[in-house]
């Protein structure tokens, strides 16, 4: 059977139950005695499998999480500067309770402390996260008029007609499974992953599509684009990525599920696009690696990337100045010593010389030294499994607490989420 890959299904693998805390080390050549402490359960969501958590770095706004729920469906403001944590008194939670059109909740993005969108399954949602006032719900599965074929992932009764189909279009085509979303100066985008089911429950994909909108000063504040979308090389377009002025797509591919082991089944493709023209400018191919869903980490200087694996315990660098693998399905940067793996999410630190990776099958998040020549795996691991869950997976989407540790916050600089139950989780790695 496989398994879609849409970005809110990120952790609907993490089934975990209890709570603690664990000590690790971590270190650099900098310095190698870095003592990291992990807080399970900072604070405790009442909902399970949390799907994304943003703190952003705009001033006023760095002292607070942003975490998106399935239950009460909406955001959740936490106040990093409390111990234990609590929900924030500066900001409003987002309550989508009874709102029609907007479906699951995936991701949050904050771009000031009166402006935010919140990607749903069904609609993009503009509001203020200081008021909590929603301005615009704007569909994303309404039809768009194809003047090319899509292709299929392979073969399908995506319409359920009982005939396999092999392409769809030209004409009428409604997009599916929302999967990310970017804002490049006045510009909104997002990924629809186009999944499809079979009668039984296996899933391919069409073609993916990039939806563009325009984003205004004043009422309607989201409206399509000149080019209100384009079309994708790749299947199950996921991750959304700004890098050097420029927007990255990350196509994951299709991948057949069997057990717990995901075997990807067409390749991962990077796409690049000028969000000025509106036009695909470059596309690496990155072959069977299954690509994961989250934001590429770029270093400070745009010069290299890293994403994860959603198939394998692997990272993969890459050349982002013209779009080359440096280390890739040859040479993986290997996190865990197992071949399945779910690496969940990559950050990096705010100094930005390591790379946190977090792995859905090992309930853990490990560290890179990216000051090191051959990136080494540091030997030791951050511990998120909960006590009492032997067969649990629990590391889920990460945030950087923005600023100097130590001098412009106390506490953890590292927060995690967890699946189930649903927590907001925290790691003190200075």
């Amino acid at each position: 059977m496989k398994n879609v890959r849409a970005h809110f299904f990120i952790l609907l693998v993490l089934i975990v139950a209890t709570l603690g805390c664990s000590n690790a080390t971590v270190s650099t050549n900098s310095d190698p005695s870095l003592n990291a402490q992990v807080t399970l359960n900072a604070f405790s969501l009442g909902n399970d499998f949390p799907p994304d958590i943003q703190i952003a770095d705009i001033p006023g706004m760095r002292s607070t999480a942003f975490v998106v729920s399935f239950s009460p469906a909406g955001v959740i403001p936490i106040n990093l500067d409390t111990n234990p944590l609590t929900v924030s008194s500066q900001f409003e939670s987002l309550d989508l309770s009874g709102v029609t059109g907007v479906g699951f909740p995936n991701n949050v993005l904050l771009f000031s402390p009166t402006a935010a969108l919140l990607l749903g399954s069904e609609g993009l949602v503009y509001f203020n996260p200081t008021t909590g006032v929603v301005f615009q719900i704007v569909p994303l599965t309404d039809p768009i008029q194809l003047t090319q074929t899509l292709e299929y992932s392979r073969a399908g009764d995506c319409d359920f007609d009982s005939v396999p189909e092999s392409s769809v279009g030209p004409g009428p085509f409604s997009p599916g499974f929302p999967a990310d979303l970017a804002v490049i100066d006045s510009r909104v985008f997002v990924t629809m992953s186009n999944g499809c089911f079979d009668v039984d429950f296996s899933s391919f994909y069409i073609q993916g599509i990039l939806l563009v909108f325009d984003l205004n000063d004043s009422p309607p504040f989201l409206t399509p684009a000149s080019t209100p979308f384009l079309v994708l090389e790749g299947f199950n377009a996921t991750g959304l990525t700004v890098a050097n002025g420029k927007l990255i797509v990350t196509n994951t591919g299709d991948t057949a599920l069997s057990g717990a082991v995901s075997t990807p089944e067409t390749p991962s493709i990077l796409e690049e696009v000028d969000p000025n023209s509106l036009e695909i400018t470059r596309s690496l191919n990155l072959g069977m690696v299954a690509a994961n869903f989250g934001s590429i980490a770029v270093t400070s200087d745009g010069s290299r990337g890293f994403i994860g694996s959603s198939a394998f315990s692997e990272v993969y660098e890459i050349n982002l100045d013209n779009l080359s693998v440096i280390r890739g399905a040859a040479n993986p940067i290997q996190i865990f010593n197992s071949e399945a793996d779910f690496i969940t999410d990559q950050k990096l630190n705010e100094s930005g010389d390591i790379l946190f990776v977090s792995s859905g099958n090992h309930m853990a998040v490990r560290v890179i030294d990216l000051t090191s020549p051959d990136l080494t795996v540091l030997p030791d691991i951050l511990d998120f499994s909960f006590p009492g869950n032997p067969s649990a997976s629990g590391a889920g989407p990460m945030a950087i607490r923005p600023g100097i540790p130590g001098e412009d916050f106390s506490g953890p600089d590292l927060i995690v989420l967890t699946g189930s139950p649903g927590t907001v989780s925290a790691a003190k790695t200075y």
